[in-house]
């Protein structure tokens, strides 16, 4: 568990630097702690996202960790 500074942040995030939600998005994942995770194994991230569930929360399948506990597609979307 971290807290991101608004430049790791920043990095973290820049292939979305140009679109709209950039700034707010950033803003919430410095607003509280963070649970960093390192994916391995075969088709990880593939698997990861099928988890974590579609961006929009109000969309995702249920069960996944973004219809569970996401706020919204905006910034709190639960999991990034």
């Amino acid at each position: 568990m971290i807290c991101l500074t608004p430049q790791l942040a920043e990095i973290f995030y820049q292939e979305h630097n140009t679109k709209p939600f950039f700034k707010g998005m950033t803003e919430f994942m410095c607003s509280s702690p963070v649970v960093v995770i390192c994916l391995e194994g075969e088709n990880a991230i593939k698997l990861n996202r099928e988890i974590m569930g579609a961006t929009d929360p109000q969309v995702a399948k249920v069960g996944t960790i973004r219809r569970t506990y996401g706020e919204s597609i905006d910034n709190a979307n639960a999991v990034h």
